[in-house]
């Protein structure tokens, strides 16, 4: 296992990390690391809200939520020796 290649700092917003990830699809985002095939990585993603939903069970929460906020997107990845249209199988190990 190659340990954690995309860690995310839970006290920081999402756009302030120190690898900043990505809102959508496209060709012209460069990769914030490569992935040889057949490695085992780690990486963290951060939900929609990007943590202004607490575990505080309190429904503020969710009446307050950035509704209109952009979700950030962990990656991308450049995966070695893939090209365009290639298929490509990814195992989730552990959630």
């Amino acid at each position: 296992m190659l340990g954690n290649i995309f860690p995310l700092d839970s006290s920081k917003p999402f756009t302030t990390q120190e690898k900043v990830g990505h809102n959508r699809y496209h060709p012209e985002i460069p990769p914030v690391e490569t992935v040889r095939p057949g490695d085992s990585v780690r990486v963290d993603s951060r939900e929609w809200f990007d943590g202004a939903i607490k575990n505080d069970d309190s429904a503020d929460d969710i009446l307050n939520a950035p509704m209109k906020k952009v979700h950030g997107l962990t990656g991308p990845f450049r995966i070695e020796g893939a090209q365009p249209g290639d298929l490509l199988i990814v195992d989730i190990l552990d959630v």
